[in-house]
């Protein structure tokens, strides 16, 4: 190690020791003159204005109200930004072979690549389009096809697409005439036996005027419109048959007519059929609407809403019909087998 290095710091203390020395001898020797050792130069005056920097802090201000737009570049159907993660699968029989979803042929059959992508869900299992993400009782497949969206519980496509028929409750009635002449009647209600179940008071009533049952059991429901004879070819004989027309005055029936002969034939059916949705947690929870009867769904008595009638049972079929009005506001119907 040389010299200075050991001995700077005390070659330094001894150099200002000497300058010290000089400077004290040259004031004994100059007294007069130590005004002049001492005095400072006069300071010159600066007229350079510049600032170190004015230039980039300048155009750094002006860059301020400028509009600054970041450009998304597409590549091959990707978008791209500044960091950009792309998501590789491999097949299982052949790991080497990495597989971009988004220009590979379909995972899952009929579901578009970009559709799982754009749901961020996952494709790497084989029944992904039979899973049910949000709970909301509809598949993958389902939800792709009704073009909702599958990660959203609050998005599902038709719900009556999930309804069931469980079964059919229904009562049969016939309304059978007793003449007493000069247009006058009196009516009964009678099973398909013929056993009576209700039937009026002695005072009989002409057309025009309702029909009033003694007990509770469609009391005061119907109408009585007309008699008159039908000619007709009964038995492979021609004859004069009586025909007695009512018309119903409850509210899910209203207006509608009967059409009845001496034998109360055919009868009235008043049916209620039983249903359940498979959806939105209600599977297990049936329910009961009678025909030509508006309701919700998920069923609600209460609901302000009912989009949903229940237009026809068709006991020879054992179907149902429900009428609907579809997103696009298209009347339509969907008929359920019983």
């Amino acid at each position: 190690m040389s010299w200075i290095s050991n001995n700077y710091e005390k070659a330094a203390i001894g150099g200002a020791a000497v300058v010290a020395l000089a400077f004290a001898a040259i004031v004994v020797k100059n007294k007069g003159a130590i005004e002049e050792i001492a005095v400072l130069p006069t300071p010159k005056e600066n007229n350079d204005t510049s600032v170190l920097g004015l230039l980039s802090i300048e155009g750094t201000r002006a860059s301020l109200s400028d509009d600054h737009v970041i450009t998304q570049y597409d590549l091959k159907g990707r978008k791209v930004n500044l960091l950009t993660g792309v998501a590789l699968f491999a097949k299982k029989d052949d790991t080497e072979k990495l597989v971009d979803l988004l220009n590979s042929p379909a995972v899952h059959k009929g579901i578009e690549n970009t559709w799982w992508l754009k749901y961020d869900m996952d494709t790497g299992v084989s029944d992904a389009p039979d899973q049910d993400p949000d709970e909301d009782g509809f598949t993958n497949r389902e939800e792709y096809t009704a073009g909702t969206n599958p990660v959203d519980k609050k998005s599902y496509p038709e719900l009556l697409e999930k309804l069931m028929a469980k079964g059919v409750r229904t009562t049969e009635v016939h309304v059978r005439a007793q003449n007493f002449g000069g247009g006058k009647f009196t009516f009964k209600l009678q099973t398909k036996r013929g056993a009576t179940v209700n039937s009026m008071a002695a005072k009989p009533i002409v057309a025009g005027q309702d029909i009033v049952f003694v007990r509770q059991l469609m009391q005061n429901r119907f109408k009585f419109l007309k008699h008159e004879k039908i000619n007709m070819v009964k038995g492979g004989i021609r004859q004069d048959v009586s025909e007695w027309t009512l018309v119903d005055k409850q509210p899910n029936k209203k207006g509608v007519e009967y059409k009845i002969d001496r034998r109360g034939n055919p009868g009235i059916f008043d049916s209620t059929i039983k249903l359940e949705l498979n959806a939105l947690k209600e599977k297990g929870k049936p329910f009961e609407v009678a025909e030509n009867t508006t309701f919700a769904l998920p069923f609600d008595e209460k609901a302000k809403v009912k989009p949903y009638l229940l237009k026809m049972v068709d006991l020879v079929k054992k179907n149902v019909e429900i009428e609907y009005t579809d997103k696009a506001g298209n009347k339509k119907s969907k008929f359920f087998t019983f």
